[in-house]
């Protein structure tokens, strides 16, 4: 199996912002583990390009900055999520272990939107199997 150190793309992140670009391209899969404190209140997407540079995820699609939101898999229920959905926690804090398929994709990267309350963590563990 060839696998990497686990990455971070948010730590105690308490604001709406855009995470860390990771370069995923020599995996498949990447485990992400979000966790929450604070009574957190948010949406979290996550987003892949195959762009040969990081795209500016922060920043609008185009035609020279692309990049789009991509579903994933909760672990815990095994359900396919959209990724113009995201996921959202409500005020409950929790620790959530999720799957994203970036077979074929060159870079990962996250966008916290709708923060109210609360502070996200957010580690990317890539893998091939």
């Amino acid at each position: 199996m060839n696998t990497q150190e686990e990455l971070i793309i948010f730590s105690a992140k308490a604001t709406a912002a855009t995470g860390a670009e990771q370069l995923v391209e020599n995996f498949r899969h990447v485990a992400l583990t979000l966790a929450s404190s604070g009574n957190a209140n948010f949406t979290i997407k996550f987003q892949i390009s195959n762009s040969k540079d990081a795209p500016n995820f922060a920043g609008a699609r185009s035609i020279t900055n692309r990049w789009e939101y991509v579903a994933f898999k909760d672990l815990n229920t095994g359900t396919g999520v959209e990724g113009d959905t995201g996921i959202s926690f409500t005020g409950t804090d929790d620790v959530r272990m999720l799957e994203v398929n970036t077979n074929g994709q060159r870079w990962l990267c996250a966008t916290i939107t709708a923060r109210s309350a609360g502070a996200i963590s957010l580690y990317a563990k890539p893998f091939s199997n």
